[in-house]
């Protein structure tokens, strides 16, 4: 089987990385029987209806797609089980999936998991394992099971997470690595040639939705801690600040931690403090930015900012 050319397949997804996977089952010849996404939302002042990434693309490839509040709706459960799939895929949907569906598929309902689980399983995982400084995360292409994130995985595979990373490069890695895992997970369940890896409860975490209350800096925390906030929430929803006296939201995209800096006295400077070359004093060492975004502006970097603001006694708050 060099494609997926004669299998049917049922999808549930909804956010860009989703749809990744999604065009990749489709350039393989798989029959896309149905997309299953989360409703759209309301946005903007016309409140307008937007369609996920997911449920848009699949309107214009003229694909069945549904957005049922939840899975068990009985009308959404009745047109489902009236097709026949061999492979039911779910990638970032956002939402539970009942039993009757997940044991509607010939072969197996499976999931791809942006971890290395049994660590960070739920909604967050790669914003998780960035906040936790982990060095190593992963995809894991598993059975979907009752119990969150808990079935036995098919394939797996590392990716390393280094100072420089944030969510979005660690999510570009996994789309690509993600992608041939699981076609070779559809062609080794449909050769039978796989076997059931179990995940160990004992290590199991949970990955928890990241609330917006998180995403503000504190100066007072280490530069280090601030620096893999700044990571883990860009490129969505973003870091960010205040400038003392000014009620203007900035985030922080971009920014490294320092030890020292030479043009600062540490013991003379209040914590949030900015020089002129853009480095923030922390609780503990320094933070220089490379690049930020002023609320409802385009981002720009370190220059632009220092070019275009008055330097003089910035204090972040």
């Amino acid at each position: 089987m060099n494609n997926l050319k004669g299998l049917s397949l049922g999808f549930f997804g909804t956010t860009d990385f989703s749809l990744k996977f999604l065009e990749e089952l489709y350039n393989q010849e798989a029959q896309i029987s149905f997309v299953v996404s989360q409703p759209p939302s309301i946005s903007g002042r016309g409140k307008k209806l937007k369609y996920s990434p997911v449920q848009e693309w699949s309107i214009s490839q003229s694909i069945d797609v549904f957005t049922p509040e939840q899975s068990r709706d009985v009308g959404f459960q009745k047109k489902i089980k009236e097709k026949k799939i061999d492979f039911l895929v779910v990638v970032a949907y956002g939402n539970l999936i009942s039993n009757s569906i997940l044991n509607l598929p010939k072969y197996l309902a499976m999931n791809v998991h942006a971890s290395l689980l049994p660590r960070w399983r739920g909604a967050a995982p790669i914003q998780r394992a960035i906040l936790s400084g982990d060095q190593v995360t992963g995809i894991s292409i598993m059975k979907v099971e009752k119990k969150l994130d808990a079935g036995p995985v098919i394939l797996e595979k590392k990716i390393s997470i280094s100072e420089s990373d944030t969510t979005g490069t660690i999510s570009e890695k996994m789309v690509i690595i993600g992608k041939s895992l699981l076609i070779k997970s559809i062609r080794k369940i449909v050769n039978d040639d796989f076997k059931y890896n179990y995940q160990d409860e004992s290590f199991a975490t949970y990955a928890r939705k990241i609330e917006k209350i998180e995403t503000r800096i504190y100066w007072e925390e280490s530069a280090e801690k601030i620096d893999l906030k700044i990571r883990a929430f860009n490129p969505y929803p973003g870091a960010w600040t205040t400038i003392k006296k000014i009620d203007l939201r900035i985030k922080i995209l971009k920014a490294e931690v320092l030890a020292e800096c030479d043009d600062l006295d540490a013991s003379a400077i209040p914590v949030g403090f900015v020089s002129e070359l853009l480095v923030v004093k922390c609780g503990t060492r320094f933070l220089k930015i490379y690049e930020l975004q002023k609320e409802g502006k385009k981002k720009m970097n370190a220059n632009e900012f220092i070019n275009g603001n008055n330097m003089e006694n910035i204090i972040f708050k």
